[in-house]
């Protein structure tokens, strides 16, 4: 096969993982909307701008920004920022870490329990590593795990209509 076709052959291939990257991170955003619908913080986290904190992945920021201005949580405007660790993410109310950031997950723990910093994960495992959520792939569907023992020690209270829809952790 000539340099040509090969060429031809994996800009297809990235066009084809691009854009389902960007349908995967809108169906993300959507979802992580409805994480925040169905959770509750302490009063403490429950007043001023609602913040969807993003490490790694500046698409995801991109959908979930979006998102953002067509949505609100009650009277709470909905603002997303892009954060370069999960250390420095410690204003948000929830925190995405992107496939390649795993590594900032104890980070993102330890931040999580002091702040109520629901934490949200799309790498395999993450879920039974302490990521409150975990978006993964079934059946060739998008699904999430939970991990309730983790949302408890963030002070965080998940609906049980919630808790229904995930695979749950122990």
């Amino acid at each position: 096969m000539g340099k040509k076709k090969l060429f031809l052959i994996g800009v297809i291939l990235m066009l084809g993982t691009n854009a389902f990257s960007q349908a995967e991170y809108k169906l993300y955003a959507g979802f992580m909307y409805h994480f925040a619908k169905f959770t509750q913080w302490p009063s403490s986290k429950q007043s001023g701008d609602f913040v969807i904190g993003v490490v790694g992945s500046s698409e995801m920021a991109k959908n979930a920004t979006a998102l953002a201005a067509s949505k609100q949580l009650g009277d709470r405007k909905i603002v997303v920022k892009e954060f370069s660790s999960a250390s420095s993410a410690g204003e948000c109310s929830i925190l995405f870490l992107a496939k390649g950031k795993t590594s900032e997950l104890s980070s993102a723990n330890a931040l999580s329990k002091s702040k109520n910093i629901l934490v949200v994960t799309e790498s395999p495992g993450a879920g039974g590593n302490g990521s409150t959520i975990n978006f993964v792939q079934q059946d060739g569907k998008i699904r999430f795990e939970m991990n309730k023992k983790t949302a408890d020690s963030q002070g965080l209270k998940i609906s049980s209509e919630l808790q229904k829809l995930a695979i749950l952790i122990d």
